[in-house]
C-alpha cells in the first residue's frame, strides 16, 4: 500500500484540507484512499506526533503521556493501529493518507524523524511526504495569531519577531533547509513533495485542488462531488491580538504545570471575536524577516525548484507602510473584555 503523508507546515490550511477529507470520507474511500482513526477521533493525526517524538510535549501530557515508558507503549499501540486499518481497508483502497502540521511544527530532531519512519515504512511499499512551504514573514504573522489565541505565551508582536529570528525559535520549521534536510536523509529527497503555499503557485490557485493533485496525482477523478469544509482558523483581529497579549498573565494556556480550565472554557468565545481589520507588519520588518531567511529560502529554489525564474518568494511590492500590530483603542478593550467575560 501507499501513504501520502502530509506534514504541513503549519498555517498552511492544514486544518481545513483535514477537515474536508473527514467530511468527505466516502468519497475518498470510492477513490481507493483511505483516512485512518490513530487513536484520536480528531481530524488532525496529531497523535503520530506524540509516538515519534523524542520530547514529551505539553500536547502530549494533555493526552496521558507522562514519562518515556508511556511513549514506547503508545508507540506500539501505533503501530498496530496502523497495521489493523490496513488490513481492514476494502480491497479497492490502495492509499492511505494522514496528515497532521505537528509533524513539522512540533516535531523536531532528526532521532524523532527517524522514530516516525521507523513506525512508517514497515507497513507501506511506497512512502510520499507532502509539504506547504509559505513565505516566512506571512508565517510569522499567522503564527503570532495563533499564540495569542492560543494562550501559548505572553510576547508583544517584535518580541515574537525577535524569538522566531533566534535561537531557540518557536517556528524552527521555517528554516526550510534544516527542515528538509532532515526528512531527506530520513525518507530520501525523491519522497518529497514540496509545494508552495501561494495561489499563483497552487494548481488552479486553490489548495484543495492541489492537494488533492498531489493525493491522488495530475489525473485525478472527478471532483465535484467533494464538499469544502467550512473555513477554519481564519484568524483574529489586529487589535483583539494585542487584547489577548494583554490577557495572557490573567488566562495563559497552562497554569501550576497543568492545562489552566479557565482558559479552556473561554476558548470558544475567543475564537468568537472579530476578524477584522487583518494585521498587518511594516514593510520594512517584513523584508528584515525575507533577509533573514534569504540563504535557505536559495536553496530551497536551487534544491526543489530549479526551473524557477527569481526568488520562490520574491520581495514585496512598496506598500503604505503602516503596520496595525500592537495598537488597540479603551472602547476595543471594553468590547473584547464584554465578549469573552459576560
Amino acid at each position: 500500500m501507499k501513504l501520502v503523508c502530509h506534514i504541513g507546515t503549519p498555517k498552511t490550511a492544514s486544518t481545513f484540507l483535514q477537515n474536508t477529507v473527514v467530511e468527505n470520507r466516502d468519497w475518498f474511500g470510492r477513490n481507493g484512499v483511505i483516512y485512518p482513526d490513530l487513536m484520536s477521533p480528531i481530524p488532525n493525526h496529531i497523535t503520530l506526533f506524540y509516538a515519534a517524538s523524542e520530547h514529551i510535549h505539553d500536547f502530549a501530557r494533555e493526552h496521558g503521556l507522562k514519562s518515556r515508558e508511556d511513549v514506547l507503549h503508545f508507540r506500539k499501540k501505533m503501530n498496530k493501529t496502523i497495521s489493523d486499518q490496513i488490513a481492514q481497508a476494502p480491497a479497492n483502497v490502495h492509499t492511505m493518507l494522514i496528515s497532521s502540521e505537528n509533524l513539522t511544527g512540533n516535531l523536531h530532531g532528526p532521532e524523532s524523524i527517524q522514530n516516525l519512519g521507523d513506525i512508517l515504512k514497515p507497513h507501506f511499499d511506497d512512502i510520499r511526504i507532502v509539504v506547504y512551504l509559505r513565505r516566512q514573514d506571512d508565517a510569522i504573522l499567522s503564527m503570532y495569531g495563533e499564540y495569542m489565541r492560543k494562550g501559548f505565551n505572553g510576547m508583544s508582536f517584535p518580541e515574537f519577531v525577535e524569538a522566531c529570528l533566534g535561537r531557540p525559535s518557536p517556528t524552527p520549521y521555517l528554516y526550510y533547509r534544516r527542515l528538509l534536510s532532515t526528512w531527506i536523509d530520513i525518507f530520501g529527497k525523491d519522497a518529497l513533495d514540496v509545494r508552495l503555499f501561494d495561489r499563483d503557485r497552487l494548481a488552479g490557485g486553490d489548495i484543495l485542488r492541489d492537494f488533492l493533485t498531489a493525493v491522488l496525482g495530475p489525473d485525478r477523478p472527478d471532483t465535484s462531488g467533494i464538499r469544502p469544509a467550512a473555513a477554519d482558523n481564519t484568524g483574529l483581529a489586529a487589535p483583539v491580538l494585542e487584547f489577548l497579549h494583554r490577557m495572557y498573565p490573567y488566562i495563559p494556556r497552562r497554569r501550576n504545570d497543568a492545562l489552566n480550565m479557565d482558559r479552556v472554557r473561554l476558548s470558544d468565545r475567543i475564537d468568537a471575536l472579530p476578524a477584522t481589520p487583518r494585521p498587518r507588519m511594516a514593510p520594512e520588518q517584513s523584508q528584515r524577516i525575507m533577509d533573514h531567511f534569504r540563504p535557505a529560502n536559495t536553496w530551497l529554489r536551487e534544491t526543489f525548484f530549479p526551473d524557477c525564474d527569481g526568488a520562490v518568494f520574491p520581495d514585496r511590492a512598496p506598500g503604505d507602510g503602516d503596520s496595525n500590530m500592537g495598537q488597540i483603542s479603551i472602547a476595543q478593550f471594553a468590547e473584547y473584555a464584554g465578549r469573552l467575560f459576560t
